[in-house]
């Protein structure tokens, strides 16, 4: 091969290397980028943020009506007159109001949840799309060198709850846990 051939073929994987580095370039500003003030990644933690608050001031009132319903049919059961009975009962009306109106919730948390997993499918394009520039063969060698070399983490399993039942942990083996 010649000193002709030599250059030509380092300006080929030079030219090369540019492009894949001007790829790996964009990728990575396609997932930092802002949608407004937020960058996709902020925006999905401000959605889970608000998603459990949300939950958690729906159970509360849930909790707070089904206890008043529970406290106002103890006093139905009393002695009264027609005229409290009907208070009673216009308050037990009213508390399974409230219980109605925290369950429904479940639609603003349908649109968190929407918005949160597209974001994270967006971001697993762009991984996806990154891995391809730079090689599963070389990610999957990077990946067993930093394993082999880190200790094993305390992290919070990100499996969450059993999506099938054969999934799932039985109760015995949970019981097990705290003999």
């Amino acid at each position: 091969m010649g000193i002709a051939a030599t250059d030509e073929r380092l300006h080929t994987e030079l030219d090369n290397l540019i492009h894949y580095v001007e790829r790996l370039r964009q990728e990575l500003a396609n997932i930092t980028r802002k949608k407004g003030e937020r960058s996709d990644f902020e925006n999905m933690s401000v959605q889970l943020d608000a998603l459990i608050k949300n939950t958690e001031e729906a159970s509360y009132e849930i909790l707070k009506s089904s206890e008043d319903i529970l406290e106002t049919v103890d006093k139905l059961r009393e002695d009264n007159s027609e005229e409290d009975r009907n208070k009673l009962c216009d308050l037990i009306t009213s508390s399974a109001m409230g219980t109605l109106q925290a369950c429904s919730f479940q639609d603003i948390t349908g649109q968190r949840v929407t918005k949160i997993l597209r974001s994270v499918q967006f971001v697993e394009e762009r991984v996806n799309s990154m891995a391809e520039i730079y090689g599963e063969a070389s990610i999957t060698t990077l990946g067993l060198e930093i394993s082999a070399n880190e200790e094993p983490s305390e992290e919070v399993c990100m499996d969450g709850p059993a999506v099938h039942a054969e999934e799932a942990i039985s109760q015995d083996d949970i019981d097990a846990l705290f003999d």
